[in-house]
């Protein structure tokens, strides 16, 4: 013969029997009712708000985000391009105004010739709301449009060129031994480089 366990008695309140519980203690133990509670429920509501915030501010990115990383791009093609006019034995050239800027080359007859078809240092636009502000050259302002050169013989002339955006602005500096930075204002010099 089994063991057998008998159920308490459910009074019309629902609960047990308290005469039945004498009997058999272990059938009057209450289990919790299936589900969560109300504070389980927000608990994890709370941590689903704090996850997806968290994920947002990621995704999202700072305004001024784009302006440098942009500048950092104008900067590492400028050094590319001042040691491949060393290497290449070629002058190149970049020219920017409003939102965009390009690369020239000395041809054969020393004449500037745009660089269209070359993947690296292709005409660009900056993206919205970027413009191209002042570049100089030795210190001095050039006209928008005009070139800075990158020497193949000789060293660079130092210049400066600035981007900016509703956000702040931000310094692209080369210097006579090909090193380019940029930085955001406020920014120590080549702090995004």
């Amino acid at each position: 013969m089994g063991f057998v366990t008998r159920q308490p008695r459910i009074s019309k309140s629902g609960m047990p029997d308290p005469a039945s519980c004498i009997l058999h203690p272990e059938s009057c133990i209450l289990h919790p009712a299936n589900g969560f509670t109300l504070v389980e429920l927000l608990v994890v509501l709370v941590v689903i708000g704090i996850t997806l915030g968290i994920t947002m501010v990621q995704l999202m990115p700072d305004k001024r985000e784009v302006l440098r990383q942009e500048a950092l791009r104008l900067a590492l093609l400028l050094e590319n391009a001042a040691l491949e006019a060393q290497a290449g034995g070629r002058t190149l050239g970049w020219s920017g105004e409003a939102s965009h800027y390009r690369f020239w080359r000395k041809n054969d007859y020393n004449e500037w010739v745009r660089i269209e078809d070359d993947n690296l240092f292709r005409p660009r636009e900056l993206p919205d709301g970027i413009r191209v502000g002042q570049v100089t050259v030795e210190g001095l302002a050039i006209k928008p449009g005009d070139r800075i050169s990158l020497s193949a013989y000789t060293f660079s002339q130092p210049y400066q060129i600035r981007l900016g955006n509703e956000y702040g602005n931000a310094s692209i500096t080369g210097k006579s031994t090909v090193d380019v930075s940029a930085s955001l204002d406020g920014e120590a010099d080549g702090a995004s480089k």
